[in-house]
């Protein structure tokens, strides 16, 4: 690969590593922590472009150099196909690709871990309140291993994405230990009318309680719950969970 070739990639590379952290879509690849990296990263690939190319400008204003073929003839043999490389470095740049959503749950459902187990510690005691928050993550570990069975009974929000598989309809999130590519999916299966005419993958926030007893490894503790309410909400900023 030329010179030229190599400065150019770097460029649009670190430039894209920029743009992706500092308008936000990077929560798309990595989890936050991970932003000072990417934009060291991108910062570093920049900087080595401009002075490499700063360098080739300065080389070439020099008397040329004269070989046995004559003045000026070097060895470059440039091939276009390295010009593919740009391609995805280009795609990057230029296209936003949308987070992971229902093909992502379904093609994943047979290595996703059970839910971690905080049984031998016990879980705190549910906030007051007729509704509750939570995060798909913790309302399935509760589910699974809390016995006091705190949920029963309890109007729960969620927030998820709606995922159709065979005749069932649920709710998920994908949680992600470093970035996109280790992402599992954690989800309920919702019980309401009409929750099947529910568009895939659109946000949804759903009032919820638990159907006791639905979460067991025969489900893949996949808890099952009543819908009380629904509404379409907006897809987060940051679309998973950790």
């Amino acid at each position: 690969m030329r010179r030229e070739t190599q400065n150019i990639l770097l460029v649009l590379l670190g430039g894209a590593l920029l743009k992706i952290s500092l308008n936000g879509t990077y929560l798309r690849y990595v989890k936050p922590a991970q932003l000072p990296w990417l934009i060291a990263a991108g910062v570093i690939m920049v900087v080595v472009a401009f002075v490499s190319i700063g360098r080739d400008i300065i080389a070439a204003r020099r008397p040329l150099e004269t070989d046995e073929h004559g003045p000026g003839h070097g060895h470059h043999h440039g091939s276009y196909s390295t010009w593919l490389l740009l391609l995805p470095v280009l795609a990057v740049f230029l296209i936003a690709p949308p987070a992971l959503g229902e093909d992502s749950v379904n093609r994943a459902d047979n290595r996703t871990p059970p839910p971690t187990s905080s049984e031998e510690f016990g879980f705190p005691a549910l906030p007051a309140g007729d509704v509750i928050d939570q995060s798909m993550r913790d309302f399935v570990e509760r589910a699974a291993w809390d016995k006091s069975g705190s949920l029963n009974n309890r109007p729960v929000r969620l927030t998820g994405f709606v995922v159709h598989k065979d005749a069932d309809t649920y709710l998920a999130r994908l949680t992600i230990g470093c970035c996109a590519a280790d992402a599992y999916p954690v989800k309920v299966k919702l019980d309401g009318p009409t929750v099947e005419t529910l568009p895939s993958d659109s946000w949804v926030q759903a009032t919820v309680t638990y159907q006791p007893g639905t979460s067991t490894k025969e489900s893949r503790y996949t808890p099952t719950v009543t819908v009380k309410d629904l509404k379409p909400t907006a897809e987060p900023e940051d679309p998973y969970e950790y």
